[in-house]
């Protein structure tokens, strides 16, 4: 009696910490609200460290905002949008364009996703800009999951957009993705522990736009890397970690409502931070740079290719910086390009800015 009941603990225990399987029933519904915080000190951590029964501890993860996401039905968005996603999708929530393609209008939009048996697919966008609403349905939806998930599967999926935007220009999108669900184990974070499968995401991603006020075509090659670590009934990853060559990197949380108080802002300008503003430019900008300590440092435009079109040297005092520039001073073309704030072989900070 005494081994079978060691034999029943021992298979209890297997069963409650070993690895978990995610399915369709684990993704989002219709009239779900769910909670993110965005973190800001992600540069303190190594998101890329993972294996099987794996401990992720990211306690200390610090949030700077926070964010709803709401679930609704196709239905339930502009009724402009039904042909296109109706049979295509059964998932909607709101989104930021500019996150999709910088350049683009903070406006009203929706992300249409399909959640089924085998996958969960990104099949598209819409826009509504200037009232007029903007239908972008990929031409092979984007699968992001494959179902069921287990450790050590692997696929690759391709998606694209293109479409004609009345009064605008003409806005494309190619990516490609290799994922692998790389890892399992244990994931700590300021809203709890989990057992969760880790889900990694290797994307290549060209971009291009035309915007036909200004006559400029704007091209991105886009390389970026997505972490998500999934549990079971949560609807959403429990972590979402993207780091991207080109617009920098991001962590996002699930999380219950937190107060941010002035104090943790304080601390957040007391890091360093970079920021372009008009972005889109025409001609004068403004860089401003939020610096911890006093120091030389080196301000330095590249364009997409990766080559460096402008350097200037820089001081800065604690806090913050503000720097005034004309694109013209650089003889910078339209186009997009990154301004790097380093020192040394030290990379500070990364931001991106088009200038049409």
């Amino acid at each position: 009696m005494k081994h079978f009941t060691l034999f029943i603990a021992l298979f209890l225990a297997l069963n409650t910490f070993g690895q978990i399987t995610v399915t369709s029933s684990d993704m989002p519904v219709p009239g779900d609200t769910l909670r993110s915080s965005i973190a800001f000190n992600m540069d303190e951590f190594d998101f890329t460290r993972t294996g099987p029964d794996y401990n992720w501890n990211f306690t200390t993860l610090i949030p700077i905002e926070q964010r709803v996401d709401t679930f609704i039905s196709v239905t339930d968005t502009p009724v402009s949008f039904w042909p296109f996603f109706l049979t295509s999708a059964n998932l909607a929530t709101s989104f930021n364009p500019a996150g999709l393609l910088p350049g683009l209008p903070s406006t009203e939009a929706y992300r249409f996703l399909k959640n089924s048996t085998t996958s969960y697919t990104d099949a598209g966008y819409g826009i509504i800009f200037d009232g007029t609403p903007l239908p972008l349905k990929f031409a092979q939806a984007d699968e992001i999951y494959r179902f069921p998930m287990t450790y050590g599967q692997s696929w690759n999926g391709e998606a694209g957009l293109e479409i004609g935007l009345p009064d605008l220009g003409y806005l494309m999108i190619e990516r490609s993705r290799e994922n692998e669900i790389d890892g399992w184990g244990t994931l700590t974070t300021p809203f709890g522990t989990f057992e969760v499968l880790r889900y990694r995401s290797v994307v290549d991603e060209y971009d291009s736009v035309f915007i036909q006020a200004d006559s400029i075509g704007l091209g991105i090659q886009r390389n970026y890397t997505e972490y998500h670590w999934l549990a079971k009934e949560n609807g959403i990853p429990l972590l979402q970690v993207s780091i991207d060559e080109q617009l920098g990197a991001t962590a996002i949380y699930r999380d219950s409502a937190r107060f941010i108080t002035v104090g943790l802002n304080t601390q957040f300008v007391e890091r360093n931070k970079l920021s372009v503003y008009p972005n889109p430019v025409s001609n004068s900008f403004t860089v401003s740079y939020q610096a911890k300590a006093e120091s030389q440092a080196e301000l330095s435009l590249f364009d997409l290719q990766g080559i460096l079109v402008a350097e200037q040297a820089v001081s800065f005092k604690r806090g913050e910086n503000k720097l005034q520039l004309n694109a013209t001073d650089y003889n910078l073309k339209p186009g997009i390009y990154n301004i790097r704030i380093s020192a040394g072989n030290q990379l500070y900070h990364t931001k991106m800015v088009v200038v049409r």
